[in-house]
């Protein structure tokens, strides 16, 4: 059984949000890890190549050109989000309630440079001085808009709630989602030699990647419609009057934290926990691309603090993750591991395939949404009513054995009986802390019903039948807690 730690750690990947990522960065390697078990990727990298195959080579290319159609799909299949959105689609943090799950001072910290970049938003722009003024006006308020971020099957599952226009994107994502699709692609899409190194390139605001081959081709993704090879990076530092530093700026001035297999570094401190010689290649690799020593690289350059690192299995396993060459290899690989790492991507997965159920609990006690509807409830027959009236039965997953967050059910007005479950036990949790009323609470969850216990009586979600006696049916596993 795990540590009450360690189960706080995993519950953060269940749906991790910007504090989450911001906080630990491995969170990054759980998303690209869970996008790579989903299935649907694997069928979309079977029509890419099919689209691959259909073209004519092209020796000029200094981009492959499996990485130009991988960028191409993520820009013309999803839209991506800006904080009024996010506010209206996945709600607010309370950022005091956030606080209690950091080490002290550190989300402050985190706050902190959130205000800063918003701060530094043009006022000349009116739409970005409407989102400066927005943002930091909600931050004010303790609330921060929620994002956080999704696996491709749940980037998928938004194509029915993302616009009404016949040709509209169909997913929705922010920019690391974007950024860990897009590598998950990149290490499975690409032939051998095409991919030799990728890192995240982040900030307090933002994520890219910035990748490169070993026949020496480099190219950087610095969003879902900016993909630069060296070719379109050297015309566009011309056409901003040929000062490299400056146009690297007017895109990513902020640029802060290098993320790699090997581990990441910190630029404006200078520590590094990526191996001397892994660090000098990235550094090397990026140099060349954008034609100059970055300002924000110097410190890194000149004077790293280089701390000792083992790079072990982890380092390993995703360095061989390149040229990966299915999906049942993949969680092959995974089943020899029982590591941390590995876990979190099982539950940012949403896996019912683990062996202990508690962090999806603590996750899905977070979501602002569900909380928000139990406290503006009237009475607990209110709170039936919501999950009664939810008009769809199956997971937004296709699988009964993925779990959705309370959020997402009642965002997509579908969920299986387990989904429906978790989100009745937490709105009941959630209502009665309100009203001041601490009722014994358990969610059992059988192979074709779950049920929810409640004051003396066993409530089935899938029909909303009332039972007094516990029925001899196997459990497969359960949900204890006191509203």
């Amino acid at each position: 059984m795990s540590s009450e730690s360690e189960i706080c750690k995993l519950s953060s990947a269940v749906a991790p949000n910007i504090f989450d990522v911001l906080y630990d960065s491995d969170h990054i390697a759980s998303l690209c890890l869970s996008n790579l078990m989903s299935p649907g990727l694997w069928d979309l990298r079977e029509r890419m190549r099919e689209k691959l195959a259909q073209q004519p080579g092209n020796d000029r290319l200094d981009v492959p050109a499996s990485i130009r159609i991988i960028q191409e799909f993520i820009n013309k299949r999803f839209t991506h989000l800006h904080p009024a959105d996010v506010a209206e689609i996945y709600g607010m943090v309370d950022l005091d309630l956030e606080r209690l799950r950091f080490p002290q001072g550190d989300l402050d910290r985190m706050i902190t440079g959130l205000q800063g970049f918003f701060s530094g938003l043009s006022r000349s722009d009116l739409h970005l001085d409407e989102v400066r003024r927005q943002v930091l006006c909600w931050i004010q308020q303790g609330l921060f808009p929620n994002y956080y971020y999704s696996s491709f099957d749940l980037i998928e599952a938004h194509r029915n709630i993302s616009g009404e226009m016949k040709r509209s994107p169909k997913g929705l994502t922010s920019c690391l989602d974007e950024t860990a699709l897009f590598i998950a692609l990149s290490l499975i899409l690409p032939q051998e030699g095409e991919i030799r190194g990728i890192m995240i390139m982040s900030s307090i605001s933002h994520y890219g990647a910035f990748g490169y081959s070993e026949d020496g081709r480099r190219w950087w993704f610095n969003g879902k419609n900016q993909l630069y090879s060296k070719a379109d990076w050297d015309l566009r530092v011309q056409a901003s009057g040929g000062d490299h530093q400056a146009c690297f700026d007017g895109l990513f001035s902020n640029f802060s934290r290098m993320t790699t297999v090997s581990g990441n570094a910190d630029l404006a401190s200078g520590v590094s926990h990526i191996p001397e010689e892994h660090l000098t290649e990235y550094l090397a690799e990026m140099e060349a691309f954008f034609g100059i020593r970055l300002r924000q690289i110097e410190r890194l350059c000149d004077d790293p603090e280089i701390l000792p690192v083992h790079e072990g299995e982890r380092a390993d396993f995703l360095r061989g993750l390149i040229g990966l060459d299915s999906r049942e290899t993949l969680l092959r690989r995974m089943d020899g591991f029982d590591a941390s790492w590995v876990l979190k991507a099982k539950y940012c997965f949403r896996s019912l395939d683990v062996v202990d159920k508690t962090p999806y609990f603590l996750a899905a006690r977070r979501n602002p949404e569900a909380r928000r509807v139990a406290q503006s409830a009237q009475s607990h027959e209110s709170l039936f009513s919501i999950v009664r009236s939810i008009r769809g039965s199956a997971s937004i997953f296709g699988s009964d054995d993925r779990i959705a967050m309370p959020d997402e059910t009642l965002r997509f007005d579908t969920g299986s009986h387990r989904d429906k479950g978790l989100l009745l036990h937490v709105l009941l949790e959630h209502y009665e802390t309100v009203i001041g009323i601490k009722s014994p609470l358990e969610t059992v969850f059988f192979a074709h019903d779950t049920w929810v216990g409640f004051r003396g009586e066993w409530i089935s979600v899938s029909d909303f039948s009332i039972f007094r006696e516990f029925p001899s049916e196997k459990v497969l596993f359960r949900l204890s807690g006191t509203a």
